[in-house]
Parts: structure tokens; sequence; C-alpha cells
């Protein structure tokens, strides 16, 4: 397993520089965001047909209420919390409560058979304090992965379930936090402990470390990339388990204003259906199914404004698509997030950013 640093603090200072927002943490992302528009859908989660729709004032008391429940396991400031991320607002939630108690959360996909020994690697090199990941999730049940994982890393100390219970975990759900007291309140402004670095395991097990600064900046970039957008929402169909998720997904979502839907599992039937009912939309999804979108026809009848195509590594060449939406392909490399757009009808390599 191979960890990739982030970026050096000159070149933090060159990003706030550029973009003095970057300064603030994502804590002060979601309290400055739930400040104008409380009762605003921030996030909706559709789960096997089941709807839920997160506001900006409820997503500020679930993220103070995890705050407070973290603080109370006295972690040192530092230490390492991995989260097998759902798609879902319980994920970003989680993420954004675990930074602003100071640890440094490391991102996984869902603990499935295929990346349960890399997850457990993961853990184990990285020696995590704390796991927090769903014990259920559309009907999938993860109590034995995450035993394992837990029994294979002596680090850790709390093991928490974002949906579902788990004998012996912490009930770290969203019913637990609706109405949860104490809440911690949310910092609004910067300090010198928003350096928390974030990490995420990618599809070969190594694991990719950027600063909260440079993928703020990189959603800030893709929020101007796609500002011909408008208003449509956004669809993701990536849980916040990647850096390049993140960005393209919550991140975005917060500073441009625009509703986040999450949709689980996927069916091309709920996908069409999806896409009928919320109109023009701007999609997040991996960019191995661009091919797939442009044989449906959905890259050029436009039910897609834009696609964030999330991949992993340096971007290779992509094949010619004939699509009249805006493409953006967002990877991460070397604690960097590069992003590069695609302009409509000629699928050409436009601007890095």
């Amino acid at each position: 397993m191979t960890a990739r640093a982030a970026p050096s603090e000159d070149d933090d200072a060159a990003l706030a520089r550029a973009h003095p927002l970057t300064l603030f943490g994502f804590d002060a992302l979601v309290a400055g965001a739930a400040r104008p528009r409380p009762g605003a859908v921030a996030f909706r989660d559709d789960h096997d047909g089941a709807a839920e729709e997160v506001s900006y004032a409820d997503l500020y008391q679930r993220v103070g209420a995890c705050l407070s429940r973290l603080r109370a396991f006295e972690f040192a400031r530092g230490e390492k919390i991995l989260i097998c991320c759902q798609p879902g607002a319980q994920s970003f939630a989680a993420l954004t409560a675990a930074v602003a108690a100071g640890l440094d959360p490391v991102l996984a996909p869902l603990p499935l058979p295929y990346s349960v020994t890399a997850i457990v690697n993961a853990a184990k090199a990285l020696q995590v304090v704390g796991l927090l990941a769903p014990a259920r999730f559309c009907g999938l049940e993860f109590d034995a992965p995450l035993l394992e994982i837990a029994a294979d890393t002596p680090s850790i100390r709390l093991i928490g379930s974002l949906s579902g219970a788990l004998d012996g975990a912490e009930d770290f759900t969203a019913a637990a936090f609706a109405a949860s007291t104490p809440r911690t309140r949310l910092a609004d402004e910067w300090s010198s402990d928003e350096r928390a670095q974030i990490g995420a395991l990618d599809e070969i097990g190594c694991i990719n470390f950027a600063s909260q600064g440079a993928l703020l900046g990189a959603a800030l970039d893709l929020v101007r990339a796609t500002r011909a957008a408008g208003d449509a929402p956004i669809l993701s169909l990536s849980a916040p388990s990647s850096l390049g998720a993140l960005v393209a997904g919550p991140l975005a979502a917060l500073l441009a204003g625009r509703p986040l839907h999450f949709l689980a599992p996927f069916t091309a039937a709920g996908f069409l259906a999806t896409l009928d009912a919320l109109g023009p939309t701007r999609l997040v999804a991996p960019a191995s199914i661009l091919p797939d979108l442009g044989r449906a026809g959905l890259l050029a009848n436009g039910a897609l404004v834009c696609v964030a195509a999330i991949g992993a590594g340096a971007a290779p060449p992509r094949p010619r698509i004939e699509a009249n939406c805006l493409i953006v392909d967002i990877r991460v490399a070397n604690g960097g997030v590069s992003l590069t757009t695609h302009a409509p009808a000629h699928g050409e390599p436009g601007e890095d950013a």
C-alpha cells in the first residue's frame, strides 16, 4: 500500500491567494451555507426507492451532533479515522465532524468482498483509531466485514454505525443525530486547526491525501467551469468515498447552493426516472460509464447539462463521444486535484484547472 502526501505549505499559500475561501474548513462551509437558507434542501438521499431530504439546518445539526460525539472519545489531534462511505448526506456529515474534531479522516468504499482486504491493509498501515461505516445499507449487511476490519486493527477504539445497528457499535445514524444533544457549535471562521488532511483509498489500494484547501479550491474551479449549468440540480452516482467524488458532489453542491441528489442502488430504470423527474441535470459519475451514457444518447439529448467524470490517476485520452454537454474529467494524483474540460459537441480537451 502506498500513501501519497498532500501539497506543501507553499502550495497551500498559493492556493489561498487564488481562492480565499480555501482558508476555511468544511465545518465553516456547512455553517456558512446554513445561515442564509436553513430550510432549503442541501441533500436528497434516494435509497431503495425511499427518499429523504436533508436541509442545510439538518446538515448543520448532524455535523454538530457527530462532532460532540467524537469529542467525547478524547482522540488526539491528527489521529486518523476511517470512514467507509455510503452514498448520502450521513457520510459527508461524519467526514465534516471528523475534520472539525481535529482528526485526519480517510475515506474508503463500502466493505464489499472485493474491497475488504484493501480496507484492512489501509486501517492497519495508518493505525486508525476509529471506524465509521454503515452496518446495513440498501439491503446489504456489513456486520462481518466491519468486525473483521476491527479485529485486524488493534489501534481502533471506536466503531460507529452510520446506518443500521451493529452489536457493540456506537450509534452514528441520522436518527441518532436528528435530536441529539448536546450539539457542538460549528466554527464559521478560519483557524490554524483547519490544516487537517483528507485521505482516500483508491481503486488500486493506494491512499491519496489532500488538504481541505486543495479540495475546496478544486470544487470552486468546478463550480466556475460549470457555471453555464445555472440552477440545474446535481445528481451523484458516486459515494463521497474518493477525493474526486467529494469535490464534485458535496463540496461543489454546497458552494454552488444547489441540491445534491444521491441515488442508490443504481438501476437503469431508476436512473432514467430520476433524470425525468429532475429535468436538465449535472451528473457526477465514474468516468468509466461515459461510453454507456453516450450509447444511451444521454450526452446529446439535453437530459444532462454537464458531467463530472471521476477517475483515478492521470486522465487517459478520452474516446471521441458525441456530447452536447460539458464534460469535466476529475483526477487526483500527488495530493492535487486536476480538472480537464471537454467542450460540448466536439469532445476536444479544454482548459486544465
